[in-house]
């Protein structure tokens, strides 16, 4: 699967008035929560944070499980190889990846701890990242910053962005002689911003700065190409928006990378492959990662172009709609060109919903005990932040509640 087409949507988007978006895609399909495993009493707008399954990716799950349970020894041990192997290469085809480059982990964090921990960093170098970092990313690499007696920075990237440009010039001031590493978002956890990776990782290359890529979000959020993308590690979730089992990861390293990278328990394969050593490192179920060709399935059924875009087209339709009832600035561009299929929202009124509420935590329960809405507040640079997501089993009605909901709380 190739970028064009989604770039090709961007582009013509930037040059539309933004003031054009003014209604939401054409659904997908009719009431299509039936077929997820989600309540549907719930306004599920999280989808972002653990993803979602499709009864029937867990269906097939579960007769994984059942044929591992049947024969335990054959399928963990004899056959394991090439299980792993055939999803490896399933995966691949998704992510314009070679699969001999890419293994699977159970999250993106775990993708990340493994990278960090097989370098060895020295005192003065530096461990370089910007301030949307995923928490868990930041704790990782502050700790091994400090054990190393190296120095971690973050890059002050606040909001509103209104072009990639900036992005890549902070970067570019930024990086310098004792830079060993940039750990960078594709698409950030807390602010759901798209960064402009392919100028980032080519600005590091002639450098000589690696670039390891937190792709927490991408992976069917928007088309990957990882060889071509030429940066040293990649890791991205499977169970977020290519709506895999919970514990289905991978993690892709470049070739010339690989004889040094390890997984965080070394077990009995050490030092022999990376592909070998990443495939064991214990007893564990591996249904997760052999279930993920059936969430790419279920989720072709609609046309893989089709759901990025319809994803795409809605999130850029709810930004306009609550920066508009809530008046509020945009963090990015009302033309989605620095989004894929979530935005996040500066909430109005917010001395009245800090007093009121105090932490975020009570405003999102607020939201979910009183309005059945399921949607993440995001406490970032000072201010408090909504982030809602949008997947297919999503309706326009439940942003509208949403939005509705929050000027309620807010009175």
């Amino acid at each position: 699967m190739t970028a064009t087409w989604f770039h090709a949507t961007l582009l013509a988007m930037s040059n539309a008035d933004a003031a054009t978006v003014i209604s939401p895609p054409r659904p997908l399909g009719s009431h299509l929560i039936a077929e997820w495993a989600l309540d549907p009493e719930i306004a599920f707008l999280n989808h972002g944070c653990f993803g979602a399954r499709p009864k029937r990716v867990m269906q097939a799950q579960a007769k994984l499980r059942e044929t591992y349970e049947s024969r335990p020894i054959e399928w963990l041990d004899r056959k394991r190889t090439t299980l792993i192997g055939e999803a490896a290469r399933r995966v691949g085809e998704f992510i314009g990846a070679d699969p001999n480059n890419l293994r699977f982990v159970t999250n993106a964090t775990g993708g990340v701890n493994a990278v960090l921990r097989s370098l060895t960093f020295k005192p003065g170098e530096e461990l370089l990242t910007t301030n949307h970092v995923y928490n868990a990313v930041r704790q990782a690499m502050r700790h091994l910053a400090q054990r190393a007696g190296a120095t971690y920075r973050e890059i002050a990237l606040p909001l509103p962005l209104r072009s990639p440009d900036e992005i890549v010039s902070a970067i570019a001031n930024a990086v310098s002689d004792r830079t060993r590493l940039l750990v960078i978002d594709h698409i950030t956890s807390p602010t759901a911003v798209l960064f402009p990776i392919e100028s980032i990782v080519q600005l590091c290359r002639d450098r000589n700065v690696d670039v390891l890529i937190d792709g927490a979000h991408a992976p069917g959020m928007v088309p990957l190409d990882l060889e071509s993308l030429g940066a040293a590690y990649y890791t991205g979730n499977l169970h977020k928006w290519v709506c895999a089992p919970s514990g289905a990861a991978f993690l892709w390293v470049r070739p010339d990378r690989q004889q040094h990278i390890h997984p965080t328990t070394i077990s009995h394969f050490y030092e022999q492959g990376f592909a070998k050593e990443f495939e064991w490192q214990g007893t564990r179920d591996i249904t997760p990662w052999l279930s993920t060709a059936a969430a790419l399935e279920y989720m072709a059924g609609f046309g893989w172009e089709r759901v990025m875009q319809h994803n795409h087209e809605l999130a850029v339709w709810v930004q306009a709609m609550l920066c508009d009832r809530w008046q509020v600035e945009p963090s990015t561009p009302l033309d989605g060109s620095m989004i894929g299929s979530m935005t996040t929202v500066l909430l109005p009124r917010q001395e009245t919903l800090r007093a009121k509420f105090t932490e975020p935590a009570k405003l999102h329960a607020a939201l979910y005990d009183q309005y059945r809405i399921e949607a993440p507040i995001v406490d970032w640079d000072g201010r408090w932040w909504i982030r809602p997501c949008c997947q297919i089993y999503n309706t326009p009605d439940q942003y509208e509640h949403l939005a509705q909901a929050v000027l309620e709380l807010a009175t």
